[in-house]
């Protein structure tokens, strides 16, 4: 039997928000967070003036999506 869950927003936004927190870059189905998805993470909170929580997902996308870091290539 399958159930519907519905979920806010706020859970989902919440729920991700503490796996990044955790280290996972992934959602439960194991696709990695994309740059606009954690932008809106880091909008939910700027709107509830979660400073920290800020900053530290704007911190992970700067490293995450740093193309001159993390994405050279060795020849």
């Amino acid at each position: 039997m399958n159930r519907l869950k519905l979920k806010s927003y706020d859970y989902l936004i919440e729920s991700n928000l503490e796996r990044v927190k955790l280290g996972k870059l992934f959602d439960n189905k194991m696709v990695p967070y994309t740059k606009e998805f954690l932008s809106k993470i880091l909008i939910y909170l700027e709107e509830r003036e979660r400073f920290e929580d800020c900053q530290f997902i704007s911190n992970l996308i700067k490293t995450r999506f740093d193309h001159e870091k993390n994405y050279i290539q060795s020849i």
